[in-house]
Order: structure tokens, then C-alpha cells, then sequence
């Protein structure tokens, strides 16, 4: 009797581990299941940053100047860019004075703490008479380039580009006795040593890139100077050879080269560099359909907003009649839409190969539809987030987006452990967030989509302990009410 109440008890007792096991490894298993969000493309002009229309602000920098900076302070904060241009004339004969350089830091302080990217572009003249207001000799620009590179490079949080090489009237490096090619190169040459690497370069004409850089095309030898100089087009789709940037049918390979080969040039090089200007002159090249294919094969990134009107009016009364979200819209608004990058959400998943394995991933596929890559990285980030406590999981993305080249999917796989100890049973709204690090903005993608604090919500996972059969359907309502959603 004894001996059954003892087997009695070893029983329960193995009962008891026994159920406990199947608990603990029960407890441990997290039933998932996912759906993307419905976020149609959509046509809506973005406000992202180092990309767009800019326009024109004029500073004649001198030691005497009036305070400009309430006028800055007075715009509305956000992502823009602004071409602005230093007149150095008043320090032709001399170094820059030091409350002259004090100028020149206050100026930039205010245009970033309005949240806006800066084109710069120094010179001694805006009205066709370089050759008589520039320093009489080549030393003295090279000092003016030394003293405000290191105000420059303090700004490199805003600073994006600098254009030219401080000579030519309107600073667009023609009509000076230093637009020779050993000056220009030693004037080049000289910038690329002192302005920080953070910031681009531009000159010109291609022809001018390839004179200083001593190369043939972009891609054969990287240097340090060919690495971030760019080419700014102020004649951009003016006639047949943009205003004299190009060469003429038969030129070649010396010096300018036909319309053609410059523009696959300005394809290669503006893979890794920005590339933009101004376009000018109503004429048969900037017709919508023939410049907007121009526009995406130069890989233009950045117009003047001002100039030339014409040429935007024109643009303006045009109709884009190609197909997809744009067909109707006016040619202007398609080429604002297209310049620089434009990142489409194309589909989000979630996979988990084993469901007793806590191993998983989500991938995100986007495309960029614009005529450019941006130039600067992002942060890219994965965020879950619960839809009750709002407890989160944030997943860093490694990725480049400086490689985002258009036209190409870009597929983002990252992997995460749904056994987190920071994912509890529940609905998680799954949310990509993209930011500028450099200027804290947060880039937008063109979807119909919903945003919040951590960005547009791409999907919605759901996490449980316990299979619930009960629900047939967990996405049954809508995940995400009207009240939710946030203007692009």
C-alpha cells in the first residue's frame, strides 16, 4: 500500500514539472501575425531638405553693413535651400577684416537657425565687371578663400555647397584675368585644401572640372578634389549648347564636349555629386517634355525658384501628360516634385521561418522616383511601436542613402527577436522614420501615409503568448483612425 502511495506521488510530482515545462516553453512562444499599411504614392510636393527650388539672397559684405538679421529670423523655420552670395569687393585691396568675417559668421548662424541648407558663392562683382573689381593679384583671393573657409567650415551643419571659384562676374567664373587654367586650378586647388571635405565644391563647366581635376570623366581616378567637385549650370537648357557650358556638334574630346556627351558626364558625375543651376531663355530645349528628360539625365538636384521666369511660366501652363499620380499636373509641378530624390514606399513584410523560433525580420522596399540621389546621409530608423502603451522598440537600419540612385528599389532587411523583452503581447505599429541628421529634419516619403513621432507607420504587427483562435480576423477595423493623420 505503501509502495502505490509513493508511485502516487512521484506521479503527481512528474505531473506537475511536466505541466510546469510545458508552460515555460508555452510562455516563451510569440504567435505573430502582419499587415502592411495601405499608403497609395502619392503627388503631393515634399518639403525635405538639401534638395528643391532655392533662391537668391545678396550680402555686400563690408565692416560697415547694416544688421540684416531680423529679417532672417522673421521666416518661417523648415527645410529650403538659399543661394548666398558674399560681395568681397570692399576687400579687394586687402585681407577681410575681422568684424568683416564676424559679418559673415552671424549671417550664417541666422540662415541655420532657420533650419534652411545654404549654396554660398563669394565674388567681387554682379555687374559684368569682374576683370576691373577683382584683386589686381591671385595671392590676395587666395587669402580671401583661407580667412572664410574657417568661417565656412563651422557651418558645415548648413553650408552645402560652394560654388565657384570666387572670380568671374557674378562670381560664375567668366570675364576675369584669372579664368585661365593654371589659375583656376591653383584657385581650386587651393579651396579643396581649406574648406572642410564636408562641403561640396562647383565650378562651372565640365570642361572647367575636368581642367582642374586634371581627369577625363568621373569615375576613371578619384582625388580628393574630384570627389566632391560638382558643376553649377547657370545657362541650364538656354540652347543648344546651355549658353557656351557645352560644345558644339564636332568638338571633342579637348576641352568642351557636345551637348550629348556633357550631359552623360553630368549623369556619371552626378551620381556622387550635386548638380543644379539656374534654366534661362524660353527656347525649344526647355519645352517640357525635352527638358525634363535633360533635367533627370544631368541628375539635377537644385533650380533658382526666380529665374528665368519665362522659362517657369512656360513650365507652369504646360501639362504633364505622362501616366501615374502626375498625369494632368503642370509641368512645373512634375519638375518640383522630381528634383533631387523622391522616396516611394513600394511594400513592407514581415518573416519568421520557424515558429518556435523567436528569429524574424522586416523588410521595406522603397524606390526613389526623383532625377538625383541625396548627397548627404541619412538615419534611417525602424520603430515599434505598441498601439495601447506606447512602449517601443527602436531597430537602427544600417544604410547608405547617399546609394538610393533613382530609378532602383531599395530593399531594407532588418532583423529582430519578437522574444524581446520589450515586445509584451499586443499590436505594434511598425514605423520607418528617415532624418537629416545634419539638420534635423525629417525626410517625407510620397505616400498617402500616416505619421508620427517616429515616423510614417508602414505596417502593423501583433504579437501574442498564446494562439487566440477566437479572432479570425485581428485587422478587422481600421488600425488607424482620420484624427491620426498628419499633413505632408
Amino acid at each position: 500500500m505503501k509502495t502505490k502511495k509513493n508511485l502516487f506521488s512521484l506521479l503527481f510530482i512528474l505531473c506537475i514539472f511536466f505541466a510546469t515545462g510545458i508552460f515555460i516553453v508555452t510562455a516563451g512562444i510569440r504567435f505573430t501575425e502582419y499587415h502592411p499599411a495601405d499608403c497609395p504614392e502619392s503627388a503631393l510636393e515634399l518639403s525635405n531638405p538639401w534638395t528643391g527650388w532655392y533662391r537668391i539672397y545678396r550680402y555686400d559684405l563690408s565692416d560697415t553693413d547694416p544688421e540684416t538679421l531680423l529679417e532672417i529670423r522673421r521666416m518661417a523655420p523648415g527645410p529650403g535651400l538659399a543661394l548666398l552670395e558674399f560681395n568681397l569687393q570692399n576687400y579687394a585691396g586687402g585681407p577681410v577684416s575681422e568684424d568683416g568675417l564676424a559679418r559673415l559668421d552671424s549671417l550664417l548662424g541666422a540662415w541655420h537657425d532657420a533650419g534652411k541648407q545654404l549654396i554660398v558663392r563669394f565674388l567681387y562683382d554682379w555687374d559684368g565687371h569682374a576683370y576691373e573689381r577683382e584683386p589686381s593679384d591671385l595671392s590676395q583671393i587666395l587669402t580671401h578663400m583661407t580667412q572664410t573657409a574657417e568661417i565656412l567650415n563651422a557651418h558645415t551643419d548648413c553650408v552645402y555647397l560652394l560654388q565657384g571659384a570666387y572670380i568671374g562676374s557674378w562670381g560664375e567664373m567668366h570675364g576675369s584675368r584669372y579664368a585661365n587654367a593654371e589659375d583656376l586650378t591653383a584657385l581650386m586647388n587651393h579651396l579643396d585644401t581649406v574648406v572642410s571635405p564636408d562641403i561640396f565644391l562647383a565650378v562651372r563647366t565640365p570642361d572647367q572640372w575636368r581642367t582642374v581635376t586634371g581627369l577625363s570623366d568621373p569615375v576613371s581616378r578619384k582625388t580628393s578634389l574630384s570627389g566632391r567637385l560638382g558643376v553649377f549650370n547657370d545657362g541650364m537648357l538656354g540652347s543648344a549648347t546651355d549658353l557656351d557650358t557645352y560644345g558644339k556638334p564636332g568638338d571633342g574630346p579637348d576641352g568642351k564636349r557636345p551637348r550629348e556627351e556633357e550631359l552623360s558626364f553630368l549623369n556619371l558625375l552626378g551620381r556622387k555629386i550635386p548638380h543644379g543651376g539656374e534654366v534661362v531663355l524660353d527656347n525649344p530645349y526647355n519645352d517640357l517634355e525635352r527638358a525634363a528628360a535633360d533635367l533627370q539625365k544631368a541628375r539635377v538636384s537644385y533650380l533658382n525658384g526666380a529665374y528665368d521666369e519665362a522659362v517657369l511660366n512656360k513650365w507652369k501652363a504646360s501639362v504633364y501628360t505622362g501616366e501615374g499620380p502626375f498625369h494632368g499636373m503642370s509641368g512645373y509641378d512634375y519638375i518640383s516634385r522630381h528634383l533631387g530624390y523622391r522616396y516611394v514606399l513600394r511594400s513592407t513584410a514581415f518573416s519568421r521561418p520557424d515558429p518556435m523560433d523567436g528569429s524574424s525580420s522586416l523588410s521595406v522596399t522603397l524606390e526613389n522616383t526623383g532625377f538625383s540621389c541625396c548627397y548627404r546621409s541619412f538615419d534611417v530608423n525602424l520603430t515599434l511601436e505598441h498601439t495601447d502603451t506606447g512602449r517601443t522598440l527602436t531597430l537602427p537600419v544600417p544604410a547608405d542613402t547617399r546609394l538610393w540612385e533613382p530609378d532602383r528599389e531599395i530593399t531594407l532587411d532588418v532583423p529582430f527577436d519578437v522574444r524581446d523583452s520589450c515586445l509584451g503581447a499586443g499590436t505594434y505599429r511598425v514605423c520607418l522614420q528617415i532624418r537629416d541628421p545634419f539638420s534635423g529634419h525629417e525626410v517625407r516619403l510620397a505616400n498617402d501615409i500616416v505619421y508620427g513621432v517616429h515616423g510614417a507607420a508602414v505596417g502593423y504587427l501583433e504579437i501574442r503568448s498564446l494562439p487566440d483562435l477566437s479572432q479570425k480576423d485581428l485587422f478587422s477595423r481600421a488600425p488607424v483612425g482620420e484624427a491620426d493623420r498628419r499633413p505632408v
